[in-house]
């Protein structure tokens, strides 16, 4: 996977980086990665039941499960600046003090203080673990085998939010609302140990540092920055809208809807390494932009079926869709790096964190507003002519 070094990337003892500590370095990020999405996604099926038992009005349940994407998405910046200056390393093994401790606090809240503290802790852990670990690995992967690697870790997320759910649904159902976050606080400490231990030092040779606003003037970035905006806006505007158009035309019940949900995450995460391939072997642009046309033609699909098992392959035909058009632009973000001598992948890394977590948080607003005008269909359609809209747009740009 490893064809080359990088010439300006070392270890803190002087040594460059070898294939096998890259390797380690990929599985150590990917768990890491799997264990903060499935941390997120195990609160799901749990904080509805545990703020209605605590009297927590629904609205307010809303905002605690908005205050994550907030925080990811304010925090994200300085992330990117601590992930440069005192390394990639220290900033993960941060991330996941703040992701301990936030487990740890959702686990003995009794309050909507205390438990929007908690996430909003867990939207800080994030920024930290997503902006370094993804830096990391565009250090030590050279540009013909980071598709391939960025495909790895967003594997890993995909493998998180489809286990998520299901591991605190059962957790919190065979011992109650604690015993999912101690136990997910144990696989942390996991995390952490091999955060720290396995994870190498690294040390730069020579270049400057470029920040995020520089890196907001290349179109190359804003590009794939607004592909990254675009395809979380639409997965995260499915969350409110597909459970209620499945409870109505097919009286689905919460499991089954939780189930339909993991199709999605499945075929991402089987789909993003082969769109890591792909995008090494046939350029990250024709792979986008693939991914954006099949999402196009997928999303109405699932609105067409008159029975509940043909949803089925549409929703997986969605994931896969999405997973080739979100993988590529990891690897993208860092070739427009590469043009500044590779001192800015933590500011490139950024970028698409405000990029996802706008999304997060927009796309739901969207959602409610066309749900509340038109029919689930036709808001489906609407959505998918402004993804080929971009799509079209994407490539026109790119063709002058």
């Amino acid at each position: 996977m490893l064809t080359r070094q990088r010439p300006n990337l070392l270890t803190t003892e002087g040594q460059p980086i070898s294939r096998a500590t890259a390797v380690v370095a990929l599985l150590v990020v990917t768990f890491a990665i799997f264990v903060d999405i499935l941390i997120y996604g195990m609160i799901i099926p749990i904080l509805p039941h545990y703020t209605a038992a605590l009297g927590i009005p629904a609205p307010r349940t809303g905002v605690l499960f908005g205050s994550y994407a907030a925080t990811l998405l304010l925090a994200t910046p300085l992330c990117g600046v601590l992930a440069d200056r005192v390394g990639r390393r220290r900033t993960m093994v941060w991330g996941l003090s703040g992701l301990v401790s936030a487990t740890l606090l959702l686990a003995v809240a009794q309050s909507f203080a205390l438990l929007i503290t908690a996430r909003l802790l867990q939207g800080a852990a994030a920024a930290a673990t997503w902006t370094a670990g993804l830096t990391l690995i565009a250090d030590v992967f050279p540009t013909e085998a980071r598709g391939r690697a960025m495909g790895t870790v967003m594997t890993g997320s995909a493998l998180g939010m489809l286990v998520g759910p299901i591991f605190g649904g059962f957790l919190y159902e065979w011992g109650g609302y604690q015993l999912p976050f101690l136990v997910a606080a144990c696989l942390a400490l996991i995390d952490g140990l091999a955060r720290m231990t396995l994870l190498p030092h690294t040390t730069r040779r020579s270049g400057t540092r470029t920040s995020i606003l520089t890196l907001l003037r290349n179109w190359r970035v804003l590009l794939a920055g607004s592909v990254v905006l675009v395809t979380a806006s639409v997965l995260s505007l499915l969350e409110p809208t597909l459970p209620l158009y499945l409870h109505q035309q097919f009286d689905a019940s919460s499991g089954m809807i939780g189930l339909l949900f993991g199709i999605i995450a499945l075929a991402s995460g089987l789909m993003t390494p082969l769109a890591g391939i792909l995008a090494d072997r046939y350029g990250r642009w024709p792979i986008i932009h693939s991914g954006l046309l099949a999402l196009t033609l997928t999303l109405p699909l699932i609105a067409l079926p008159h029975s509940l098992l043909p949803v089925i392959p549409a929703l997986f035909l969605v994931g896969s869709s999405a997973a080739l058009a979100l993988t590529p632009p990891l690897a993208a973000l860092a070739d427009a790096v590469d043009e500044y001598g590779r001192g800015a992948y933590a500011s490139a890394y950024a970028i698409f964190n405000l990029a996802y977590a706008g999304g997060m948080l927009g796309g739901p607003v969207i959602g409610g507003i066309l749900i509340s005008i038109y029919s689930f269909p036709i808001m489906l359609i609407i959505i998918s002519g402004g993804v080929l809209a971009v799509c079209c747009a994407l490539i026109s740009i790119q063709k002058h």
